[in-house]
């Protein structure tokens, strides 16, 4: 791989911070393997950071007497242990819905309804029902998610048999698109992007021995089978290829990561195991770089960690920040859910807010032949042929429901805190 003139300039600043880089500490989980390659350190990455601005979007909460009522449906884990990945999107969506019920230029009323499926990421099977009574709804003319991999790969079928779009803000498992089903469509890049874009990174920051363990999940395991051969790829040994189902004491596994000595360690899993993971191994004195992706991405990743512990731990997500962004439509939004929700909008809260407006869009193109020609057949037909610029990204879809990704973003904890420092192909070089 040729180096750009940006990854010569990332080097040289990971070469000035190798005096205070962590891999080359001398702490009971440091070796002398990892200090002969101890240059992989975030210790170079430089941080985005710029207040969200711009005027605030028009909201209403109700609909307009006279006018019918569809639903846009949506399930994920509202409650339980992760439900802090999937409250931005669904917030997104709501307040998309708010905007455009306030318009009032559709020929129906929309009305949101989100349904929990807690703990979904370890408990796919109790999406099915959920799927089965949004199916059997004549109202409910969209459903957007599920919020993860698991629970959507359990109803895709399901949907795609009743003819009723799901269309997912987050569910990354490569396969999703893959299995025939006529509508289902994914607003992000998957996890063959964001599992390929570790390569690269780790290249960069100049590791040289990676473990990599998984949750064993429909996403983590996937994620995890990507980042693989990404590594290796790019001229890396993978000391550890390892998968083990949530637990709360991972003594074991992180012994035998210290075992392998590795000076870089990726989880492929979910947020509330990942921060007991990496906890533990700070905690058995492992002091080289810790990386996830996105599902390990919550606003408070680096306090439950530990702020000490979590420093310069990197995150990947096929999302960006839009409270970081310099982008005015990125900045409205990002203004407008601030107002209506009292917090800065948080990981997929953008394409929760884009993927409600494909829908509300292909509603639009429908209701031109007046409400009843508003029906389940019309949006799917309408959302494959969509071409609308989100915040996120411009939203055109593959035959096989693909939206054209976004690039692979990178974040690294400082302070305990989540910053963006771009996408890959800037950090890295190529």
């Amino acid at each position: 791989m040729q180096r750009s003139r940006s990854r010569l300039w990332l080097a040289l600043l990971l070469c000035l911070a190798l005096v205070a880089a962590a891999c080359g500490g001398d702490g009971d989980g440091g070796g002398e393997k990892r200090r002969q390659a101890a240059e992989c350190s975030t210790e170079g990455l430089r941080e985005r950071s710029a207040a969200a601005d711009g005027g605030s979007f028009r909201l209403a909460q109700a609909g307009q007497p006279g006018k019918k009522t569809l639903v846009i449906g949506t399930f994920g884990d509202r409650t339980g242990a992760n439900s802090q990945i999937i409250i931005p999107s669904h917030n997104g969506a709501q307040l998309a819905i708010d905007q455009a019920n306030a318009k009032g230029d559709l020929p129906v009323n929309l009305e949101f309804r989100p349904v929990d499926n807690k703990d979904a990421a370890t408990n796919i099977n109790t999406a099915i029902p959920i799927a089965q009574q949004f199916i059997a709804d004549p109202s409910v003319i969209a459903v957007m998610g599920g919020g993860f991999s698991g629970e959507t790969g359990a109803t895709g079928g399901l949907f795609s048999g009743a003819g009723l779009l799901l269309i997912s803000a987050s569910a990354t498992r490569v396969d999703l698109v893959e299995q025939g089903w006529k509508t289902f469509f994914r607003g992000l890049a998957n996890d063959d992007d964001q599992g390929k874009a570790v390569g690269p990174l780790f290249e960069a920051l100049n590791c040289r021995r990676v473990a990599v363990v998984n949750d064993k999940s429909a996403y983590g395991q996937g994620l995890a089978q990507v980042v693989v051969p990404a590594v290796r790829d790019a001229g890396m040994e993978v000391v550890l290829d390892e998968g083990i189902e949530p637990t709360t004491d991972y003594t074991a596994l992180v012994d035998s990561v210290l075992a392998e000595d590795p000076d870089a360690v990726f989880y492929g899993g979910y947020a509330s195991e990942f921060q007991l993971l990496a906890k533990q191994l700070r905690e058995k004195g492992y002091d080289g770089l810790i990386a996830s992706g996105d599902g390990s991405k919550t606003a408070t990743i680096g306090t439950d960690i530990g702020t000490e512990a979590a420093e310069g731990v990197i995150l990947l997500c096929p999302c960006g920040d839009p409270n970081a962004s310099s982008d005015p439509k990125a900045r409205e939004f990002a203004r407008a859910y601030s107002d209506r929700f009292k917090v800065q909008p948080e990981i997929y809260a953008a394409e929760g807010y884009d993927v409600a407006n494909v829908t509300i869009e292909a509603i639009r193109a429908c209701g031109r032949g007046g409400a009843d020609a508003v029906t389940r057949q019309c949006v799917v037909e309408e959302v494959r042929k969509i071409d609308y610029e989100g915040v996120t990204k411009r939203f055109r879809f593959a035959e096989n429901g693909q939206v054209t990704p976004g690039p692979i973003v990178v974040y690294v904890i400082r302070d305990g805190k989540i910053t963006e420092v771009g996408p890959v192909e800037e950090v890295a070089g190529s």
